[in-house]
Formats: structure tokens, C-alpha cells, sequence
């Protein structure tokens, strides 16, 4: 996941601090999930911790130190706090229950849960302290049950009711412990966020609540210590732990082959792998340890350490066995330990599993090559997100719930960024604009004006960084980019005042005649970017000869029998008369010979003769179309398209002539 657009506060930074190593994962929650931005892995390089106790706290920090650097640098923000976990070596748990009274007339919101949850934690810290000596600390507690007015209920959320009730299992570490965790993140200059215990977090990720409605031990093979935490009848119902694990394999290992801790570990993880694994002892000698060797070596440690589980969780679940193991933790590949663990609890073998990060639902994006032993963080990290007391706050936008973990106070823009809307959809654009020339001056055709967003919060207007908070509801009106500039001919001329008049009993129609980059046009055409238009207003004989009639430019011109030259400007209804020039008929008369044409006028064959060329205007000689009546606008097309008086035509053309009303 891209760490563009993540406000730092959302950051949740887990660190499962190890026997032999520490994980570091970072991300943040979207859609209900912890999803994973970055993760980094790292061996102690000496044996600073035991059984999960801190042995040496310099060297302790300096492994999270650079964890820490890592994870920073990757994702270029500073780390300021850190949720962690405690491994289970010196555990105590105990349940207790509490009830307090409520008003009926109101809703139970989950600040009245958070207190009667703490209120039983509280409760269980006197008890347990009253029975041992020195100060123990409460690493963490899970609800068993809830209680309504004296009767079982699966939430409490929005219920009303006089009593309220929560059993609780809490588990207790010595202060000692959790002083020596709180040095090291001190020295690393991280506050701690969340505290939990290793088992909690280890069931959080890998048994999810609609799963515990089953029997399931989750057991949590470490390096140090095995943690155990059991699930019956909705809710986790135990935890404990077992001073044994990873490293007593590997102690086996070591005393055998006469190698170093390191070496012993290479050897066993060859195993687990089906490998042979080349040696040299501490004697200079080199081996080779075959995975039928190693088993046969740590079987009578393996077989130690799962009587104790089996042990545990049978004690745990009431003196029988659980219907399900779930493994997890660097250790749960241990080669022997699946099976000798069935074997004591009398189960079938597929009944005792290893679990991956895969089965952890709620997170996503994480490094699967982790593994088991990466599934414990996964859990912190959601423990922390359950146990901060943030929740999730839900919106309304546009008619689409929005969940937001709420770490802070949320904007309005915080909501479009979970929903994915990009603050892009809140300016609207305007339209591009067009520029030409327009007879030889320089202009502009804009684009229409783009609208802006309009934000709405619970009905009244807002902004983007308006706080909303749960239930509030968002309608956000899109900015509407503005239409592109798309200028037309028609829209230059300030008034179309065309002219009608008749030349030789044919009626003719002077119009604004257009030029676009030097072609000819029409009043229709759009105008496009860097276009050089010409608008020309005929209104004389000469300009009208110009620009529609050049095969008249020889001809003589009479008004009412009255010769005109032609710098006559023509009126509205005149009848013009042009006759061919003297001089031009005997240049006519010894022209090629003229040329006949066939074409389609509405359907008839039409044949034009007597001419070299044809224009469109010569076939009103010979159909019967009235245009001294007009009975709407005059359409005429050649071959279905728009057509003028002047196109010229060719043989086997198709004409329609038409009227067509407004």
C-alpha cells in the first residue's frame, strides 16, 4: 500500500519483540482493515532475551533501534509510538464480573461499555493482588460475556436496560517485566501506544470472533515460551503459558552436534525444511545432519514439551482436549511437534494446523514469507486498534456508509480520501478555450465557466474541512467542468439580413459568404484553434458575380430593361436580367462542343444539355418548383448533402429539392 496521502496520526506501528527476533509492522486502517504498508525482520544477534524476559536491555534496543530505522526510512515518517506485547513467562490470569446501573431512557454508547469493562479489570487487578506478592500488572483482559438486565446478549451497543454486566479474564504480568519493555522503547525514543500479552494478540489475529463460538486452542510456539489462549462458546475463555519452546529444540540440537546456538538454529529450521544440513563443530570437524537424524535427536524434547501443552490446554478447557489446535509462532514448524501434539490430545492430525498470516482476515498487504511467526504482530496490531478505546466512527457519503478508525478528528476530506474520491472532483475546470483570427483581428471563443463542489453536512453547507462526527451525513454535489469553447461561423455575424432577388426569373439568395483558412465555408462550420476566418457581406452585382456566379462574369446586366453596371448594389426583390455579351457569344459559338448530363432530381431523370458545365441552379429549368411561393426553408442536396445553388454537378448526381418547415 502507497504511503502517499496517510496522515501520520492514523500510523499503527506493532512490534513483536522476541525471544530470537523482533518483527516491526506498520499501517493504517482502511475499510475496517489493518492494512500493512511495512514490515521489517530482524535476528538478535546475541542471546539477549530468555523464555521472553529481557536479559539485556541495551541490546534489546538496539535490535528494535534498528527495526525501527528501517521502517522509517522506508517510509520516510517518524515512529513516536509503538503497541507491543508481552511474552507469558511469569502470566497470571484471573476472571472476574461486575454489574452497575444504568438509565433506562438512554442508549448504551461505548463510552458506558469502556467503563464497565475497566471497572471489572480494575476489580480483578485488587483481587489478584491481594493473593500475591509484588506488583503485578494488567497486560491485557478479553470480554467472556456480556450482560442485560441479568440475561446473556452478544453486544451491548445502542440497548437500553437498568443493569448492565461483563465477565472478564485479565491476565497479569510483574511489574518487573513490563518495566524492562517500557526501558527499551524509552531508550528508542518510542511511547508505548498498547500493551498486550503475546496469546491475546496471537488469538486476535489468527481465531477471529465469528470462530470462537467453536472450542480452539490457539497455541503460540515461541522461541522462549509456548502461549496458550483457549476459545469456547463465543469468547476466549483462557490464556497460560508454557515455559518451554523453540530454544530447548535447539539446545538438544546444540549438545549433540557440538555447534553454536546459531548453527543449532540453521540445522533445525533444515529439518523442518526436509534438508541436510552441512556443520562444523566446535572441534574444527564438519558433519552433515540429515532430517531423520535431527528428528530422532529432539523427538524425546519435542515429546516434552507438547505433554506440557497438551497438558495446559486439557487443564485450560475444563479436563478434555479442545476440538481444534491452531499453531502459530516461529516454532510451530518445529519438525515432530504437529504430530506428537495430536498424539497427546488424541486427535486426528488434521485437526492440529499451522496457521499463516493468510488466516488472519482483518489485515491485508502483509509479507506472507513471514509466515507463522509473523502472525503474532499481525495481532498486536489489531489488539491495539480494539483496545484504544477509537473504534470506528460511521458517516454517510452520499448515501454510502464510510467507516473511519477514529484516531483524531476527521474532516469531511478525510472521508472523500477513505471513499477514494480524489479532491480533484471538488474544482471544476473551465472549458479550453479557442483562438482565431477573425478577419485579421486576433479573438477569443472562451469555454463555459467550470461549477464548483457544493459540500453538505447533515443538510447545511460546509467544507472540506468541516469536522464530521459518527452518524453524520455527507452529500457532496461533483464540480461540473465547464463546456469547451466550440465557436460556429453563425455566431460573428451580427445580423443575417439575406437579400432574395430573381436573375433571369430565377430567384437567388446573397448570404455572408465565409472562408476558413482560405476554403470556402458556411455559416454552420465550427471554428477550431489557430483557424484564420473571413466573413464577407456581398451586396453588389460585382460581389455577387465574385462569390456565386462566375460564369456570369461576361454576361450584360439589365434592371427592368435599364443596364446596370456592376457596382449596383442589389435590393430585396429585384429582377435582374443577365444576356450574354456580343462578343462573348462568338467566343461561345466557337467553344468545344457543349456536353449532356443525366441526373436524379426527387426521384426523375433530368437531362441537361447545351452547356460544357453543369452548376446546381440549371435544373430549376427543368423541373416545376415554385419559388416564388416559399413554403418554409428551401433545402437542397447533392449525393445527401447539403448543397448550393452554384455546386456543380456531375453525371448520374442525385438532387432532392424540398421544402421543410420551421
Amino acid at each position: 500500500m502507497s504511503v502517499l496521502n496517510i496522515n501520520p496520526k492514523d500510523i499503527i506501528f506493532a512490534l513483536d519483540i522476541g525471544t530470537r527476533s523482533i518483527i516491526g509492522t506498520v499501517g493504517v486502517v482502511k475499510d475496517k482493515k489493518f492494512n500493512v504498508i511495512c514490515e521489517k525482520y530482524i535476528e538478535h544477534e546475541e542471546r539477549a532475551m530468555i523464555d521472553g524476559q529481557i536479559h539485556d536491555i541495551n541490546l534489546v534496543a538496539n535490535s528494535v533501534k534498528a527495526v525501527k530505522k528501517a521502517i522509517e526510512d522506508e517510509i520516510n515518517i517518524n515512529l513516536k509510538e509503538a503497541a507491543i506485547a508481552a511474552a507469558g513467562r511469569f502470566l497470571r490470569t484471573t476472571d472476574t464480573k461486575v454489574e452497575i446501573e444504568i438509565d433506562d431512557d438512554k442508549e448504551i454508547d461505548r463510552e458506558v461499555i469502556r467503563s464497565l469493562e475497566l471497572t471489572a479489570v480494575k476489580r480483578a487487578e485488587e483481587k489478584i493482588n491481594e493473593e500475591t506478592e509484588g506488583k503485578l500488572y494488567c497486560v491485557g483482559y478479553s470480554v467472556k460475556n456480556y450482560y442485560l438486565n441479568g440475561y446473556l446478549i452478544s453486544n451491548l451497543l445502542s440497548q437500553k436496560g437498568e443493569r448492565i454486566s461483563v465477565e472478564v479474564i485479565a491476565t497479569f504480568l510483574p511489574k518487573s517485566v513490563i518495566d524492562s519493555l517500557y526501558t527499551v522503547m524509552d531508550k528508542v525514543g518510542l511511547n508505548v501506544m498498547s500493551l498486550t500479552l503475546e496469546p491475546i494478540a496471537a488469538m486476535e489475529a489468527a481465531v477471529p470472533q465469528k470462530l470462537r463460538l467453536l472450542n480452539i486452542a490457539l497455541v503460540d510456539v515461541g522461541a522462549g515460551t509456548s502461549d496458550i489462549a483457549i476459545s469456547s462458546n463465543n469468547s476466549i475463555s483462557a490464556y497460560e503459558m508454557v515455559p518451554m519452546a523453540g530454544d530447548e529444540v535447539t539446545e538438544a540440537i546444540v549438545q549433540n552436534y557440538l555447534v553454536d546456538f546459531n548453527t543449532g538454529e540453521v540445522i533445525k529450521r533444515d529439518a523442518a525444511n526436509g534438508k541436510a544440513s552441512k556443520y562444523v563443530d566446535v572441534l574444527g570437524l564438519e558433519g552433515e545432519a540429515s532430517p531423520e537424524d535431527v528428528i530422532k535427536i529432539i523427538e524425546p524434547v519435542v515429546d516434552k514439551i507438547t505433554d506440557e501443552i497438551s497438558k495446559k490446554i486439557i487443564d485450560l478447557n475444563g479436563g478434555k482436549a479442545t476440538s481444534v489446535v491452531f499453531l502459530v509462532g516461529g516454532g510451530a514448524h518445529t519438525p515432530y511437534l504437529k504430530e506428537a501434539l495430536a498424539k497427546k490430545l488424541n486427535l486426528p492430525i488434521q485437526r492440529v494446523a499451522i496457521k499463516g498470516r493468510d488466516a488472519v482476515e482483518e489485515c491485508i498487504g502483509y509479507d506472507e514469507a513471514l509466515g507463522s511467526a509473523g502472525v503474532t504482530v499481525l495481532g498486536i496490531a489489531l489488539n491495539a486498534i480494539k483496545k484504544s478505546g477509537n473504534d470506528f466512527i460511521n458517516v454517510t457519503l452520499n448515501n454510502e456508509v464510510i467507516s473511519l478508525f477514529n484516531s483524531h478528528k476527521h474532516t469531511v476530506m478525510d472521508v472523500m480520501l477513505q471513499a477514494g474520491i480524489s479532491h480533484k472532483m471538488l474544482i471544476g475546470k473551465n472549458g479550453k478555450n479557442i483562438r482565431f483570427t477573425l478577419n485579421g483581428i486576433k479573438r477569443v471563443a472562451f469555454g463555459s465557466l467550470g461549477q464548483g463542489a457544493e459540500i453538505l453536512v447533515n443538510g447545511k453547507n460546509a467544507s472540506i474541512d468541516t469536522e464530521v462526527k459518527e452518524g453524520d451525513n455527507i452529500e457532496v454535489i461533483f464540480a461540473k467542468n465547464g463546456k469547451d469553447a466550440s465557436p460556429k461561423v453563425l455566431e460573428y455575424i451580427k445580423s443575417i439580413n439575406s437579400i432574395s432577388f430573381y436573375l433571369n426569373d430565377i430567384i437567388q439568395n446573397i448570404e455572408p459568404v465565409v472562408f476558413i483558412n482560405g476554403n470556402r465555408g458556411n455559416l454552420e462550420d465550427n471554428i477550431n484553434e489557430g483557424d484564420i476566418v473571413q466573413i464577407i457581406l456581398p451586396k453588389t452585382l460585382e460581389d455577387y458575380i465574385k462569390y456565386y456566379h462566375m460564369e456570369y462574369n461576361n454576361y450584360i446586366y439589365y434592371l427592368e430593361d435599364e443596364k446596370i453596371d456592376r457596382s449596383y448594389i442589389i435590393k430585396e426583390g429585384d429582377r435582374i436580367y443577365a444576356k450574354l455579351d456580343e462578343e462573348e457569344k462568338k467566343v461561345t459559338n466557337n467553344s468545344p462542343k457543349s456536353q449532356e448530363i443525366r441526373v436524379y432530381v426527387n426521384d426523375k431523370l433530368v437531362v441537361l444539355s447545351g452547356k460544357e458545365k453543369y452548376a446546381f441552379v440549371d435544373v430549376f429549368n427543368h423541373i416545376e418548383f415554385d419559388l416564388s411561393r416559399p413554403k418554409g426553408n428551401l433545402m437542397l442536396t447533392l449525393n445527401d448533402n447539403k448543397a448550393g445553388y452554384y455546386d456543380e454537378l456531375k453525371n448520374g448526381d442525385i438532387i432532392k429539392i424540398f421544402w421543410e418547415k420551421d
